[in-house]
């Protein structure tokens, strides 16, 4: 192995396992993950509701897959905002920008707890609430579609590195993460069908979660090919997007114009 491959694959392991030690210190806990676990369950139940009162037995279904499916999303959007933003205030963003490694890949690698998070209390809803509301069949057919669920998750996740870099140029962080997450709860189907000829059904063509969510639903082969497509090219637009204005905001910190110096 070159020694430039295996001098980044070191630092990209340090980085992954200190991000880890500051998630358990930070966030971890019984009590803290036991929250997590009740509010997710709480709140794809709640979807589901909605669903039964718009569609009967069939908008539950189709509600409670969404919601599942949709679980993640808070956590790679919401909660990893403060992957980056979080070393403004402490003084010491300067550091992350003099290092060897971009700045984006930082910020990657910092965020795999917090994907870990959203699968893990996705499948807890699943598990708990699952057998009541597909039944067991069904609840086993969501589980082996949990690949495309992570596909997903990881697209949502470049939307919430998007969120990152609009914070680091001076946007409001609750706005931006909240207007990332319901303008994908809104377009992507999760409680109830888009029209596919009406804005919103063209919107969420643009967002992540849509095309894997219905992939999830149907379970053909030909639609989680074109879903899988779909989302990594999604995805990789949005993290070229978050790249191209963390490159314009390092200009900004250089000529001084940024809120903090390098």
């Amino acid at each position: 192995m070159p020694e430039s491959v295996r001098s980044a694959l070191t630092v990209g392991l340090r980085i992954c396992r200190l991000s880890g030690k500051d998630y358990r210190v930070a966030s971890a806990g019984l009590a803290a993950s036991s929250s997590v676990a009740i509010r997710t369950v709480f709140q794809v139940a709640f979807f589901t509701l909605l669903g039964q009162l718009a569609g009967g037995a069939t908008g539950r279904a189709y509600a409670f897959v969404g919601a599942v499916v949709f679980a993640p999303v808070a956590a790679v959007t919401s909660h990893v905002s403060t992957v980056v933003t979080a070393e403004v205030p402490q003084g010491t963003m300067y550091r992350l920008r003099l290092g060897n490694v971009p700045l984006l890949a930082v910020m990657l690698l910092r965020s795999w707890v917090y994907v870990a998070e959203g699968l893990a209390m996705s499948l807890v809803a699943l598990v708990v609430l699952g057998p009541t509301m597909l039944g067991w069949r069904a609840t086993a057919d969501v589980a082996a579609a949990y690949p495309l669920v992570l596909l997903t998750t990881m697209g949502c996740l470049c939307t919430g590195m998007l969120c990152c870099a609009l914070v680091l140029l001076g946007l409001d962080e609750g706005m931006a993460v909240n207007f990332v997450g319901y303008l994908i709860l809104l377009c992507g189907g999760v409680v109830v069908p888009v029209d596919p000829d009406g804005i919103l059904h063209l919107i969420g063509q643009a967002l992540p979660l849509g095309a894997g969510l219905n992939a999830v639903r149907i379970g053909t082969t030909g639609q989680v090919w074109g879903a899988v497509a779909h989302e990594v090219a999604v995805a990789a637009s949005w993290l070229l997007l978050t790249g191209v204005l963390l490159r314009y905001q390092a200009q900004r910190v250089r000529h001084g114009s940024a809120p903090e110096s390098v």
